[in-house]
């Protein structure tokens, strides 16, 4: 990503205000999801298609289409119908990147209907921020971009979504999780979905005890406990946890135990840097 350009905490800052908006019932005409990070991009789009329209309404007011089967054409007519029995249509167009003749969508959404709500779902790539399509949706509408976050984002993001389940979750609990899962947010959230489902009632708090019953992850080697061992200099351990990496190469990739080995002594030298100063 080009240095200025949106992070993952913009991201985060846009999903919470636009979940909020909708939450709300305060409704854009067009929406454009855009970006190379799928989760934000179908929560919202799951979040509109569940919230503008009553159950009953769906039947008739609401269309999905896939830009694979579509043209921008077709797009366009079904925006501009009017709905039956109520005061919108939702249309919702997703892997609008396959779609033919993207572009020619801004002759709808440079004035789009105050009937019609469009939902494009843009993934893999963001739409060109040059063209007359991002413009007219900027102008008139609302635009997510979704970027992935990097590694050392992944912890506080988990963090503050477990907090949005009304839970805490503790450090190690969190270390295997991210080592686990690495940055694919889809997969942490499913995972925790479930986890959440199958704590005792009235669990407010995640533990590595719970990541290892549910998840099968283990507490006891995993690369939470290697780092430990290794700054308390307790080689045995290290060993151990090593050894049983060893022997399961597909569940301990190396790349990600080089990756937690070097966050780890990185954090040791800006403490050490700390106090040569």
């Amino acid at each position: 990503m080009a240095k200025g350009g949106v992070k993952f905490k913009d991201t985060v800052a846009a999903y919470d205000r636009l979940r909020g908006e909708i939450t709300a019932r305060k409704f854009a005409p067009v929406y454009l999801l855009m970006g190379e990070e799928a989760f934000f991009i179908d929560a919202l789009c799951d979040l509109l298609a569940s919230t503008i329209l009553q159950e009953s309404e769906r039947a008739f007011n609401q269309l999905t289409v896939y830009g694979r089967d579509s043209d921008a054409g077709q797009v366009v007519n079904l925006c501009r119908q009017m709905p039956m029995m109520g005061s919108y249509q939702v249309v919702i167009l997703k892997e609008a990147q396959q779609l033919r003749g993207l572009d020619k969508l801004s002759l709808y959404t440079s004035k789009p209907s105050p009937t019609t709500i469009l939902i494009v779902c843009h993934k893999e790539k963001n739409v060109d921020k040059r063209s007359q399509l991002y413009k007219s949706i900027a102008q008139h509408g609302a635009v997510l971009e979704s970027v992935r976050p990097r590694d050392y984002e992944i912890g506080p993001w988990l963090a503050q979504f477990v907090a949005s389940k009304g839970c805490t979750i503790d450090a190690k609990a969190q270390a295997m999780l991210t080592d686990h899962l690495g940055t694919d947010l889809a997969k942490i959230s499913n995972e925790l979905g479930k986890l959440l489902l199958s704590l005792p009632e009235g669990t407010k708090k995640i533990t590595d005890a719970h990541i290892e019953q549910n998840i099968g992850i283990s507490k006891d080697f995993n690369n939470f406990e290697l780092c430990k061992a290794v700054t308390e200099q307790n080689l045995e351990q290290a060993l151990r946890i090593a050894d049983h990496f060893a022997r399961n190469p597909k569940d301990n990739p190396l790349l990600v135990t080089i990756l937690a080995l070097f966050n780890q002594f990185r954090e040791i030298f800006r403490i050490n840097y700390l106090r040569w100063l």
